[in-house]
């Protein structure tokens, strides 16, 4: 069972969109970003569902786009998993949830393996909706200490 890593930061916003990551789960074999999106049905660009669709099929001209950059100068990329070479940073199934007003698109990504334990910067980008290059720093200690607490996935 995954541990928990309270993130709970706005990556970035416009008047229609927020990107939230509320949390990472760590697992001993990779940790789970937990990316949200929220958007307020009213003032949200037309098509939206359709180019959170393309995030995950991966076409890169319309969709929201996460780079992970290590220490070392490495960097990960979403929908840049085809190789499956590690690191890897994939989107993986969510969910879609709302009402009237508002649209909560779950967005989680698998990264594997686990980063290493020294600060991480997260970029996200979404020129299709507005959003230019943000970034964050994320504690890949905090991650390292839930990964070290977490249930095995097997036994070693």
């Amino acid at each position: 069972m995954g541990a928990i890593v309270a993130v709970e930061r706005v990556l970035a916003r416009t008047p229609a969109l927020a990107v939230l990551l509320p949390m990472i789960a760590a697992y001993d074999v990779g940790c789970l970003l937990s990316l949200d999106v929220v958007a307020r049905n009213a003032a949200a660009p037309r098509g939206l569902a359709l180019q959170l669709d393309a995030a995950f099929s991966g076409e890169e001209s319309m969709s929201l786009h996460l780079v992970l950059r290590y220490p070392d100068g490495a960097e990960v990329a979403s929908g840049d998993d085809r190789h499956c070479a590690p690191p890897c940073l994939s989107w993986f199934p969510g969910g879609v949830r709302g009402d009237a007003a508002y649209t909560l698109y779950q967005m989680p990504l698998w990264l594997s393996p686990l980063p290493p334990a020294a600060d991480l910067q997260l970029t996200v980008e979404w020129p299709w909706a507005g959003i230019g290059p943000t970034a964050v720093t994320l504690d890949g200690a905090a991650i390292a200490r839930a990964a070290a607490r977490s249930e095995r996935c097997w036994p070693s």
